[in-house]
């Protein structure tokens, strides 16, 4: 609720690349375009751009789109259904459009990273590589980190004076989503888009405060059952140290930031409570439940063993 009264920076709903041949490009949509209603849904983040259309597929929707801050256009788009892979790696079908937010303005610097070693700073705009223009992580995925070792010509925009940058992405090995093995071109740099402050009065912030609480809940669940089944690495558990590392990089964010940690640190904990392990709230539920089956309490000696094997365990996870 605080995070919300305060105010949450999101990404605009503003459009940057236009996939050819995709329901958007039909439609007309162009790069620059803000849609600011589809249907009845008034829009302002790109977040619930994809909502409505992620849940729509095949069904045919009016947007209506400001172009150049004064044109007003309604445009009649249908998502096609495709398969994407969600954050866990998983293949699901959802409502696509083809398009990308923009995302050009440079928000983060790696230090001693190539692209600071070239020249470039916090706040520069992006308008193009090699001569093609950019308009979001598609265009620096096609242009630049997918040519490892290549020159490339960045023109950037610093204060309203263009120039000429000369980069080139450093030969980088990662893993893709099937575990394998692939070289990629790292520039050390982060981008957003334009952010707008998502903010609301006291009953709406209560409201949203119930979405984003139920998402990120759901969203661990699925992670903790993940870990468990070893769909998820078990090194992508955190103990106490990282915790403050993550607290003292959030803490340079602002408040905001801090508080939206916090939140999800007592979600974190709250559904980590309630697994059936003894000592947890969760083993004790655990134990009740043994109770009404068998119409008798679990004996003193089995429940001390019980409680002796939670603590080993949640030692080890601390471990």
């Amino acid at each position: 609720i605080v995070v919300y009264l305060n105010g949450v920076p999101s990404l605009a709903s503003v459009v940057g690349t236009v996939k050819a041949g995709s329901p958007a490009q039909v439609a007309g949509l162009q790069t620059g375009d803000r849609i600011i209603q589809i249907d009845e849904n008034k829009v302002q983040f790109w977040e619930e751009i994809q909502d409505v259309v992620h849940y729509n597929p095949g069904k045919q929707m009016g947007f209506l789109v400001e172009r150049n801050t004064t044109k007003i256009f309604n445009l009649t788009v249908t998502p096609v259904t495709e398969e994407i892979v969600n954050l866990f790696g998983e293949k699901e079908k959802v409502g696509l459009i083809g398009i990308t937010p923009l995302v050009r303005e440079v928000s983060y610097l790696e230090k001693e990273g190539v692209a600071e070693r070239v020249g470039i700073q916090i706040g520069d705009q992006l308008l193009s590589i090699n001569g093609f223009p950019f308009r979001g992580w598609t265009d620096l995925k096609k242009y630049a980190i997918d040519k490892p070792g290549e020159e490339l010509t960045f023109l950037i925009s610093r204060g309203g004076i263009e120039q000429k940058l000369i980069l080139i992405p450093e030969p980088k090995l990662v893993k893709d989503e099937e575990g394998k093995e692939q070289q990629i071109g790292s520039l050390g740099l982060g981008l957003s888009g334009e952010m707008k402050l998502e903010q609301y009065g006291l009953w709406k912030s209560y409201l949203k405060s119930l979405e984003e609480t139920w998402r990120l809940t759901y969203l661990i669940a699925v992670a903790i059952k993940k870990m468990i089944v070893g769909a998820v690495p078990a090194d992508s558990i955190g103990g106490p140290i990282l915790i403050f590392q993550i607290y003292g990089e959030q803490a340079k964010q602002g408040f905001n930031q801090l508080i939206r940690l916090t939140a999800l640190l007592s979600i974190n904990l709250g559904l980590l409570n309630l697994l059936p392990i003894p000592i947890l709230d969760g083993g004790h539920i655990f134990f009740f439940l043994i109770e009404i089956i068998k119409g008798r309490p679990v004996s003193e000696k089995n429940r001390e063993r019980a409680q002796q094997v939670g603590l080993f365990m949640l030692l080890s996870l601390m471990v």
